[in-house]
């Protein structure tokens, strides 16, 4: 007699796609795929497993504003309540629930829904039931492993993002805005750096996470020790992370984001699921770092060629500029003559330091007789007021008199006191 599976469940015992495979489904996907088999909508099978366990929220509830699929404790106690609902166990496994203790938040999610048009369009083919996957929820991956191309966040119908599952009614794989199918998307090959980084976060996610025994702490030291010889400020310096964040994740508590497992793993030469489950005993990172291929693109400077000056016939032309009636600075002269001022004050520093040296005499003499004009101008101004039967003045009423080149003269109204007291005494 064949045994019956799950008889008394109290929701459909729906069966979990992609278990113990990088294509793992996502408990977002589930849930969404639960409701449609009870032909509810997925907003009132969310209200309705809220109130069965007494959990009140407000009215304005919106499933769909929750990410059923991180490693918050809300995803955690949707997949208990559910496996419960449902008698599935351990879909705990279709969240990121049991990286808690592996993975920091910062950066995990992404700022829009994605997913595999290709994914979609053979679920659709083989007549399986199209699902999300719970890969396409974590932001550093950006394309699918499986079919080598980019992932996309747009809907080839409606040009609409954040149509996957973002609504009161959802049937996985269609547009809750249009009702296109998603699969029907085109896509763009992915690069070889970016399918490296889907495949390692593929085969974390196909297994349970197996934490390294000794701890996160001493694992680190580990990694920095092989890497970096074990100092922290070497090992942030060589791999792009802040000395204050190394100091973080070794004394503090801090745990690193998946971008920074992935740059370890990448630079160490070793994969995600052995390095969370420390397994680095005879791991060693490649002496020369690992190098993928990267198409890179043609530089700005492409085709323009070098220019070769002539450093003695520059000199020349300085000491020609010294012979000028008016000085002139090193900046005009580099203006002038289309070179550099550091590259004149490296190649030709003789000549550029005394160009220097006579403007600043030129601009301090004329300086000088600005203000030898002022004070004779002040004087006037003091001699015509006297001659006219007024014993003085204010230093405001003088600044008036003046025309606008003496009033520009820095330091005026000491220049007037000066002049008002010598003809005082």
């Amino acid at each position: 007699m064949s045994k019956v599976h799950n008889p008394r469940s109290t929701l459909h015992a729906l069966a979990p796609l992609g278990q113990g495979t990088p294509d793992v489904e996502s408990l977002t996907s589930y849930f969404c795929r639960l409701a449609f088999s009870h032909s509810m909508t997925a907003q009132k099978l969310a209200d309705w497993v809220l109130e069965r366990f007494d959990n009140a929220m407000c009215e304005k509830y919106g499933w769909h504003q929750r990410n059923l699929s991180s490693m918050s404790p809300e995803s955690e106690q949707w997949a208990a309540w559910l496996s419960e609902l449902t008698g599935v166990g351990a879909l705990d496994r279709h969240t990121l629930s049991p990286w808690r203790g592996i993975l920091g938040t910062p950066g995990l999610a992404p700022k829009s829904d994605r997913w595999c048009p290709c994914c979609l369009a053979e679920d659709k083919t083989n007549g399986t039931t199209p699902h999300l996957r719970l890969s396409w929820d974590i932001a550093p991956v950006d394309v699918c492993q499986r079919h080598k191309v980019e992932l996309t966040s747009t809907c080839p119908h409606c040009e609409r993002s954040n149509v996957r599952n973002r609504s009161t009614i959802v049937v996985p794989g269609y547009c809750t805005s249009c009702g296109g199918f998603l699969g029907d998307a085109k896509t763009e090959p992915a690069s070889p750096e970016d399918l490296w980084v889907a495949r390692q976060v593929g085969l974390m996610l196909q297994e349970p996470p197996k934490v390294a025994s000794h701890g996160l702490v001493p694992l680190l030291e580990t990694v920095i020790e092989r890497m970096a010889d074990g100092r922290p400020s070497n090992f942030a310096s060589r791999y792009g992370f802040s000395k204050s964040g190394i100091s973080h994740w070794l004394n503090k508590g801090g745990i690193p984001s998946l971008k920074a497992w992935l740059t370890i793993a990448g630079h160490g030469g070793i994969g995600l699921d052995r390095l969370f489950a420390g397994d680095v005993e005879g791991w060693e990172p490649p002496l020369v770092p690992m190098q993928l291929p990267i198409e890179m693109p043609e530089s700005p400077r492409a085709g323009i060629k070098s220019r070769e000056l002539d450093w003695e016939h520059i000199r020349a032309q300085l000491r020609a500029m010294l012979e000028e009636p008016e000085a002139i600075s090193v900046n005009q002269a580099s203006e002038r003559l289309g070179v550099d001022r550091k590259n004149l004050y490296l190649q030709a520093n003789a000549e550029a330091r005394a160009i220097a040296d006579r403007y600043l005499r030129r601009r301090a003499a004329r300086g000088e007789q600005r203000q030898t004009r002022l004070q004779s101008q002040i004087g006037e101004v003091l001699d015509e007021r006297l001659a006219a039967g007024y014993e003085g003045m204010s230093a405001r009423d003088i600044w008036y008199r003046l025309d606008t080149e003496a009033q520009s003269v820095p330091g005026i109204f000491s220049h007037i006191a000066t002049v008002m007291d010598s003809r005082r005494s």
